[in-house]
């Protein structure tokens, strides 16, 4: 029988990156809500159904057949809500729009939002709202 003596390695994590990618998904599986008047973004993950929250916008890859939507951590917040049952915004989401919109920011802002996409159901929600 023959003895071994361990050998001395060194792994040094400046050579070896660790991805920080936090959530891919294929673009029927995300939604971007928007950018916060503190400056973190908030996501949908459809597959998971949650809200998630990080502090940049997602990495939009067209390279597929589907974009894929991919997120860099660390997450800083995560919400479970319930969607509608094909998948878009429902109650929860709405709630958390309307949270976002009382409660971030500072007194002078009018909007815990610095920015939201404008979804044309949106769009249609308003012109009917000032028909009516």
């Amino acid at each position: 029988m023959s003895v071994q003596d361990p050998t001395d390695e060194t792994v040094t994590t400046d050579e070896a990156q660790i991805d920080d990618v936090v959530l891919e998904r294929r673009s029927w599986n995300y939604g971007y809500i928007g950018e916060d008047a503190d400056g973190r973004h908030h996501h949908v993950d459809r597959k998971r159904d949650r809200i998630v929250v990080t502090k940049t916008r997602a990495d939009r890859d067209d390279s597929g057949a589907v974009p894929v939507f991919s997120l860099e951590g660390p997450i800083l917040h995560s919400e479970g809500i319930v969607l509608a049952s094909n998948g878009a915004g429902g109650d929860d989401l709405r709630r958390w729009i309307a949270f976002v919109d009382q409660e971030i920011g500072d007194e002078d802002d009018e909007s815990g939002w610095a920015e939201r996409p404008v979804s044309a159901a949106d769009e249609a929600q308003d012109v009917l709202e000032e028909v009516l």
